[in-house]
């Protein structure tokens, strides 16, 4: 296998919006694709590895024909699924055989419906037609079934989970893939002869070469090449997932990403790309985050000086503070980086589900009187895969998946200027005491708007429960991030594990005579277990002045009375009844204020010029700043010096982004700020940002600065 010539980067296409669920190239110099941004493009060879692109356009639920040299309306447009179509294949003799989530195949013969198969129990994700008369079909309900003239003659069983594509493999019969991670090969007559292990997660498309090789791709972030049952080669993408893979007449591979590009790979050496381009290809892998991951027990460098065991296999290696995925490539006979393993979110601020760890967990309520569904959900995850997994498990409507996968993007969007899914206490920063990060209610599973309280009601009148509509008035219609006009909060939190730990702490405090005296009483533990089943499910209630009160009281007992290593949980809470009551008279009418209060009891009233903070406490006070930028004049200029200076040196991309909003809604607000924007080195100060930085989001907000 060593000599094998590899397949390598030919060309890269962009203009899909969203990622790319099917590719075909019919001829050599042509491509088709279809995207989840709705519409279908024709991509026509201009040279060894060039290409120009038409739109054609899409519909749900219809199968329009187009003609490519016309494609302004279809020429046949086939009503007759209720649910969106997610499968096509064409027969010998020209026939159409549709797959849909209706759970339905269809077969349509001279534009109309000739059959219509009726047997699967989920969405027929695959449809396969080895002639006019024989059809197979793969489903969601991890089956396979034979057809013979619109009847169904046989059931193909060997999948544990959802079959996504099927390929007639010439001389010996189908090849099977789906989410268990396998590919299964099977004869006409329905024995399973071989089964195919390499993957790592759901394997989404399959297609047969010209020389009779398998090719393959998946969740897992790669294409795979497959020989005598073996992986020959494996190719990484620098994207979340490989949604599609095709077979082209020349022997090329066509693939289609998550990040909305399709590639075309070769072994050709003139329609190889460039080097530059090459080498660019390979840092956009290397650059790719993983996952979290243990870093206990894993080796260094010197593991990369023994050979690999077989195509595709993958290391993590630690390299001094990182850790680095490392893929055997059987050709090269070499390792190669594929990525960086991130701590993203950490172990200590998992949430467990059904034994599983994931960063988050939402609630979602579905109607009076019914338990809230729970929706996992991991920041490495792909939000279509997670949303249809939450479809099938509960079966909700098929036509959701989009939504629902919308709604998991909003609430787990890591460049949120929320606390978004990297949340810290904003007070104690990544050493809070709480570190399970649990919650009984959704309302602290994050801070962006949660999920629709009534889905059945919402389903029932077409409304779209997952989403939000949104005004902007930008004129490409996106919405932009400067300037920020409303304050940020910080709304997460773990009310169970506030509550035990000042529990824990105040029996201590009981336990030792010297602080009996400064420990909660009976009275004042009663308030706050009123306090806490408020937090719990935060609403409108009717609650005293004195009410207020006294729950004031008890938290400044806390905050002022307890050791300071002690206070963390009663500033905590004081953050909280902030939030979602009314601040008592008592200390409005003070000369100290809420802040002065907290920095006081805390024992922070400066940020030492020495001290070298970490980025919990960087993008806290980001926050801080940027709340101040909204309606205050004072200090801008020493805001502005302070922001300069951090950009030029700071690395960590998050606390840019924030400090870049923040910068940007000073000069777009303050007339000041962007009259001193010149004498502070802002433009400067930006570009540094530009070489250093090399992330979509932080172009965008370049642009939206005003200098």
């Amino acid at each position: 296998m060593t000599n094998l010539i590899p397949f390598k980067l030919s060309s890269s296409l962009s203009g899909h919006e969203l990622d790319i669920k099917a590719v075909r190239g019919p001829s050599e110099d042509l491509i088709i694709s279809a995207s989840r941004d709705k519409t279908v493009r024709s991509w026509f060879r201009t040279g060894a590895n060039s290409f120009n692109e038409s739109k054609i356009g899409s519909s749900d639920k219809i199968i329009n024909v187009f003609d490519l040299d016309d494609v302004q309306d279809p020429i046949y447009s086939l009503i007759g699924h209720s649910d969106n179509v997610c499968a096509l294949d064409i027969t010998p003799s020209g026939h159409i055989v549709s797959g849909s989530w209706d759970k339905t195949a269809k077969i349509w013969k001279n534009w109309q419906e000739a059959f219509t198969l009726n047997g699967h129990s989920h969405a027929v994700w695959a449809v396969l037609a080895v002639d006019d008369d024989l059809i197979f079909t793969g489903s969601a309900d991890k089956t396979i079934v034979k057809w013979q003239n619109g009847k169904r003659i046989q059931t193909l069983s060997g999948h544990t989970d959802c079959v996504r594509a099927l390929a007639l493999l010439p001389d010996i019969g189908i090849v099977s893939c789906g989410n268990d991670s396998t590919l299964r090969i099977w004869t006409l007559t329905g024995q399973c002869i071989q089964e195919l292990n390499g993957h790592t997660s759901f394997v989404y498309s399959i297609d047969i070469l010209p020389t009779g090789e398998i090719i393959s791709s998946g969740e897992d972030r790669s294409v795979r090449i497959w020989k005598d049952g073996e992986c020959v080669q494996s190719i990484v993408h620098p994207a979340t997932s490989v949604w599609c893979v095709a077979a082209m007449p020349n022997g090329d591979i066509i693939s289609g990403a998550s990040d909305g590009v399709i590639r075309i790979f070769t072994k050709v050496e003139e329609r190889i790309a460039e080097k530059e381009i090459l080498k660019n290809y390979d840092e956009q892998v290397s650059r790719h985050a993983l996952g979290d991951l243990k870093k206990d027990d894993l080796h260094g460098l010197e593991a990369l000086l023994k050979p690999g065991k077989n195509e595709g296999q993958v290391i993590m290696v630690r390299n001094r503070d990182s850790v680095e995925a490392h893929q055997w490539s059987q050709a090269d006979q070499s390792w190669h980086k594929v990525g960086d393993v991130v701590d993203a979110i950490g172990k200590d601020r998992k949430q467990l589900y059904n034994g599983r760890e994931y960063d988050y967990v939402f609630d979602v309520d579905i109607g009076d009187g019914v338990p809230p569904l729970k929706l996992p959900y991991n920041v490495s995850d792909n939000p279509y895969k997670a949303a249809q997994e939450f479809i099938w498990s509960n079966e909700l409507p098929q036509s959701y998946l989009d939504q629902i996968a919308n709604f998991i993007e909003r609430n787990a969007q890591a460049v949120s200027l929320g606390t978004g899914s990297q949340y810290a206490d904003p007070f104690t920063g990544s050493s809070r005491y709480t570190p399970s990060g649990t919650s009984n209610n959704s309302s602290y599973n994050s801070s962006v708007p949660s999920v629709p309280t009534n889905v059945q009601n919402t389903l029932t009148t077409g409304t779209d429960p997952w989403t939000r509509p949104e005004t902007s008035n930008s004129p490409s219609g996106k919405v932009k991030a400067i300037p920020q006009k409303s304050y940020l909060t910080f709304q997460k939190a773990n009310i169970q594990a506030i509550f035990k730990k000042i529990g824990q702490i105040n029996e201590t405090l009981l336990a030792n005579e010297k602080t009996r005296n400064i420990a909660l009483s009976t009275d004042e533990i009663s308030t706050l277990e009123k306090l806490i089943l408020f937090l719990q499910n935060p609403s409108t209630r009717a609650a005293s002045i004195i009410e207020h009160q006294s729950e004031f009281d008890m938290i400044c007992k806390i905050i002022t009375r307890w050791p300071f290593d002690n206070r963390f949980p009663g500033i905590d809470l004081l953050r909280l009844q902030i939030l979602y009551t009314s601040i008592p008279s008592k200390y409005v009418d003070n000369d100290e204020s809420i802040v002065d209060l907290v920095t006081k009891s805390a024992g922070i009233n400066t940020w030492p010029k020495d001290s070298i903070p970490n980025k919990d406490q960087e993008t806290n006070a980001i926050f801080a700043v940027l709340n101040q930028t909204i309606p205050d004049d004072n200090n801008i200029l020493q805001i502005m010096e302070m922001l300069v200076e951090l950009l030029k040196s700071e690395t960590d991309s998050e606390v840019i982004y924030r400090a870049l909003v923040t910068l940007g809604t000073l000069i777009n607000q303050n007339q000041v700020a962007k009259d001193a924007a010149a004498a502070f080195g802002v433009k400067l100060a930006v570009e540094i940002v530009s070489t250093k930085v090399k992330e979509d989001r932080i172009s965008r907000l370049i642009d939206e600065i005003e200098f």
